[in-house]
């Protein structure tokens, strides 16, 4: 595991631990739209950084297959 998936899944685990905090104060029950907005930001990120990894991988490996067909 490497530096950026770590922190993506450290974003994550906070974001989901921020909105089930933000479940529980006061009014209970209502998440603030400053929560959601962070949490949708934290979800953004964590996508990104995996599907850019897991098409920059792919892309790679068939370079490198395509260049030892040669």
């Amino acid at each position: 595991m490497n530096i950026k998936e770590l922190t993506a899944l450290i974003l994550l685990a906070c974001g989901v631990i921020m909105a089930f905090i933000a479940l529980l104060l006061p009014p209970v029950g209502e998440i603030h739209d400053s929560v959601l907005y962070i949490f949708a930001q934290i979800l953004i990120y964590c996508g990104s950084l995996f599907g850019i990894d897991t098409y920059v991988t792919k892309k790679m490996h068939d370079i490198t297959k395509n260049k030892g067909d040669r």
